[in-house]
């Protein structure tokens, strides 16, 4: 006897499938849409989406974009060429990711300056005078291929960053992107797993993705970055957003495993910072989409 279809069943999947697939489609039409090379009549339908999405201003007035064109290009092509690669059967960890994954997540972690400058540096007006000093110096751990080092570079004309990372083939891809920056000088690249850090007292910030670092790297590095900073440095620690609706949650957590690294929210962040001596632990505010972050000054 043949199983009897439930329509109930039927139409559920095929609304929730209708609804991602808009999603998908949305982000791959704002990246033609903003694409200054783009012609055509795909390319005019794309538009006709991002003004139905509400951002027709985006097209109109490019330059009230807050973010570079390389930013904005990594934001809309990660989660597109990372949802690829996840259906794919030779990518099961991150370091299996291609290169193009690496560079547009990578392109999309340089907002993360942005990201500092807007909601964390009005609340440390003295950390932002500190910045600007000769001798600043931050550490990136995780960089990737380096844009967030290149961000926090370029926005603040005196500071070094040290950008670290455990995977030899994301720094071969983060030279290149680094000498393209105008302060390529300042950017110095480490072949270093966090855990092994044996720093004291050289940085006054330090940046510390949890999603992207493996939660034994991330308890014994946590101790080793503290240590690394000098008095008064400034820790933040980026983490997930566990306080949405169940969907959401759940989405963010499948997120940190296809990253390999620790799902922790705000109040565990907060914990981990307390815990390793730091003081005046708070969260900062951020937008939606965005990573939630932690901070906490040695």
């Amino acid at each position: 006897m043949e199983a009897t279809i439930d329509p109930a069943a039927v139409g559920q999947f095929s609304a929730a499938i209708g609804q991602w697939d808009q999603g998908t489609t949305c982000l791959a039409a704002l990246a033609l849409a903003t694409d200054p090379n783009g012609v055509g009549p795909l390319r005019d339908a794309a538009r006709d989406v991002v003004t139905a999405a509400g951002l027709g201003d985006v097209l109109t007035s490019p330059q009230q974009l807050p973010f570079s064109p390389l930013q904005l290009q990594g934001m809309v092509a990660s989660p597109l060429l990372q949802a690829a690669s996840l259906v794919s059967a030779d990518n099961s960890t991150w370091a299996d990711r291609s290169d193009a994954v690496l560079i547009a997540q990578g392109q999309a972690s340089g907002s993360t300056a942005l990201l500092f400058a807007t909601f964390v540096l009005p609340e440390l007006p003295q950390l932002a005078e500190g910045l600007g000093q000769p001798g600043a110096r931050m550490l990136d751990v995780g960089t990737g291929i380096g844009a967030l080092a290149v961000g926090f570079a370029e926005m603040f004309p005196q500071l070094h960053v040290t950008g670290i990372d455990v995977m030899a083939r994301a720094l071969d891809l983060a030279r290149s992107h680094v000498a393209a920056s105008p302060a390529a000088a300042r950017v110095e690249l480490v072949h270093q797993d966090v855990a092994a850090l044996d720093e004291e007292a050289r940085y006054d910030l330090a940046w510390l993705p949890a999603p992207f670092v493996p939660q034994p790297a991330l308890e014994t590095g946590l101790a080793r970055v503290v240590a690394a900073l000098r008095p008064g440095g400034l820790l933040m620690i980026g983490h997930g957003r566990y306080d949405g609706t169940a969907l959401q949650n759940a989405v963010t957590r499948f997120k940190v495993a296809a990253y390999g690294g620790t799902a922790i929210d705000g109040p565990t962040a907060a914990k981990l910072l307390t815990a390793s001596g730091l003081n005046d632990v708070r969260a900062v505010p951020t937008p939606p989409g965005a990573p939630a972050i932690t901070i906490g000054t040695r």
